[in-house]
Order: structure tokens, then C-alpha cells, then sequence
């Protein structure tokens, strides 16, 4: 009796952990819909570049990830996270969009003294 139990609990199991068609409550929006076609991110290069541009310091880490709600309902589709060890050891997380570089937001302890000066005009 426990045998056959064990067995239909068994091999109902997998049926249960499939996903279901047409249920994506739980995955993020940027995820849920189909991408665009026309959309390209910035090469993750120029990224580094923009960032040491503005900053002094040496990226440990790029990554592109989800934007957060409030950025997504500025237009942005994907974000660059980058993470920055400054001269003084400090590390700065930095967010750019990735379609154009601008950046997001910075945050961090040291951001003033990693900060490169603006160029004369």
C-alpha cells in the first residue's frame, strides 16, 4: 500500500513542478515581455571606460541586471552594474543605463576624492 503510494506521489510530482502556460506573475516585467529587437546594450568596454572616465579606481565587476521600478519607469530597459575599488579602497557601486551610459546612480563612501576633476571648457 505504501509502495503504491510512493509511486503516484512520484510520478505526479514532476507534472506539479512544471510551469504553467501563460503564468508569469512572478517574473520581473523587463523579463515577462519579449525584448525588443532594435534595443543593443553599450559594450561592456565603453562601460569601463565612461565609469574610469569620471572616476578614479579599477572595476572588480560589470554586470547587466534588471532596472529597479523607478528606474524602469523612467524608459530604461537594462542596467550596467559596475563596482569600483578607488586609490583609498573604497567601493562604489555604480549604475549607467545600458543603452546610453548615463549614469543612474553612485553609492558608496569615497565617491568626492574618487571623483576625477571635470576637464576646462
Amino acid at each position: 500500500m505504501i509502495r503504491a503510494l510512493t509511486l503516484v506521489i512520484l510520478t505526479l510530482l514532476p507534472a506539479t513542478a512544471l510551469p504553467r502556460p501563460g503564468v508569469a506573475d512572478d517574473m520581473h516585467p523587463l523579463w515577462a515581455s519579449p525584448p525588443k529587437a532594435d534595443f543593443r546594450p553599450l559594450p561592456p568596454r565603453q562601460v569601463v571606460r565612461v565609469v574610469t572616465g569620471r572616476y578614479v579606481g579599477r572595476p572588480i565587476a560589470v554586470e547587466l541586471v534588471p532596472p529597479f521600478p523607478h528606474e524602469q519607469d523612467r524608459g530604461i530597459e537594462l542596467v550596467y552594474q559596475v563596482r569600483l575599488l578607488t586609490e583609498a579602497r573604497d567601493l562604489l557601486d555604480i549604475r549607467l543605463d545600458a543603452r546610453h551610459g548615463r549614469f543612474l546612480d553612485v553609492a558608496g563612501h569615497g565617491q568626492l576624492q574618487a571623483r576625477r576633476p571635470a576637464a576646462k571648457r
